[in-house]
């Protein structure tokens, strides 16, 4: 029997294994980088809450509690009829300290019901997630007043507007003259009504009478304003904030929600409260905007999301502040839910109305709006 030995393997040439090499490194590089924190964050549809029912609070002790969302002291609060309001929210991912990584990112861009924006856009440079937080209250905080403010006006009630100090700069003219929670009224012979009344005549560094109601009791202090190195005006040294003194007392409570966008509807469901008679007709209304005391409708961020979540939670159709109108229509399932265009609470009642009615002769839809600021050629 004849033996044969098997012809030894051709060795590999050098430049296939380095190959090899740099395919691995490059894949581990690729692996580690899509897992590295990016420079973005992500917005995605929140929860929705009927603004015409309850939600779950924690107390002092940390007990879970059902709330109204809207309760009303001082004049009947008339039961809510069988329809909703739905306050819209939107969820960020992504902070200063934990960014989503680059993987997230880039799942979150082939998504069309998720934006993906550069970090700056929700924490410019120096501001933490703390610190947003504490805007994102403070901006609720107004928003509700002013949406109370509006709703009242409408109902007939008097309405007073006043400008509350909110803190008092340590190192600033002011400190332990004024005080948070005092109410300005007047500088010198000036009355006070809002911020734009303050900012209406600038200040000299010469002693300045300033009346303020504090704990219900008018008193004038003397301030002398001075400049500061980021003010070259002379300045008190406080901060404030537009405020409201209601006839009857109305309270709106949403939890850990923040951000001002939530006005149109708290503004619709304080009316529905406080007047007979069926505002929704029974129907489920979606909706977004910030409300002026004066009722104008302003615009929101994360509107295409929150279409998401209307069409979602099966909304009979979705009111958009005008300004919003392009950016509602470019969400993927805008085809499937109306959506109508606000300019303010005048308009917001008119559809509402009208929708409750099918007598839609008149009321606009975003692309109503859109068509009608063409500009013809």
């Amino acid at each position: 029997m004849s033996q044969f030995s098997e012809p030894a393997a051709k060795p590999k040439p050098k430049r296939t294994r380095v190959g090899l090499s740099l395919l691995a490194v490059g894949l581990v590089l690729l692996v580690v980088l899509a897992f590295s924190p990016s420079p973005y964050v992500i917005r995605t549809p929140g929860p929705s809450f009927d603004a015409l029912g309850t939600t779950e609070v924690k107390d002092d002790a940390g007990e879970t509690q059902e709330v109204d969302v809207i309760s009303i002291d001082g004049a009947d609060r008339i039961a809510p009829d069988a329809g909703t309001l739905s306050v819209m929210t939107v969820n960020v991912t992504g902070t200063p300290q934990y960014q989503p990584s680059w993987f997230t990112a880039a799942a979150a861009w082939l998504q069309p019901d998720k934006d993906v924006l550069p970090i700056e856009a929700y924490y410019p440079d120096g501001v933490t997630a703390e610190q947003r937080s504490e805007e994102n209250a403070a901006m609720m905080t107004q928003s509700q007043g002013a949406a109370i403010a509006a709703a009242l006006t409408e109902q007939g009630y008097e309405v007073e507007a006043e400008l509350t100090v909110m803190g008092v700069n340590e190192d600033g003219p002011a400190n332990g003259i004024l005080a948070e929670g005092d109410v300005i009224t007047a500088v010198g012979d000036r009355t006070i009504t809002d911020y734009a009344s303050l900012q209406a005549e600038p200040f000299t560094e010469e002693p300045t009478d300033v009346t303020v109601l504090r704990d219900g009791k008018a008193q004038t202090v003397t301030i002398t304003p001075k400049k500061t190195d980021t003010s070259d005006t002379p300045i008190l040294g406080i901060l404030v904030q537009d405020g409201f003194k209601f006839p009857i007392n109305v309270d709106i409570e949403l939890g850990d929600v923040g951000g001002p966008s939530a006005g149109l509807i708290f503004t619709l469901a304080t009316i529905d409260l406080l007047e007979e008679g069926d505002l929704t007709s029974g129907e489920s209304i979606a909706g977004t905007g910030t409300m002026a005391a004066d009722g104008t409708v302003g615009p929101i961020g994360g509107i295409r999301q929150k279409v998401h979540t209307a069409v979602e939670i099966d909304s009979d159709y979705f009111l958009a502040p005008e300004a919003n109108c392009q950016e509602a229509l470019q969400a993927s399932v805008a085809d499937e839910i109306p959506i109508y265009a606000i300019a303010d609470l005048d308009e917001a009642l008119a559809t509402v109305k009208a929708e409750g009615t099918d007598q839609l002769d008149g009321i606009r839809t975003c692309e109503d709006a859109l068509a009608a600021n063409v500009p013809q050629v």
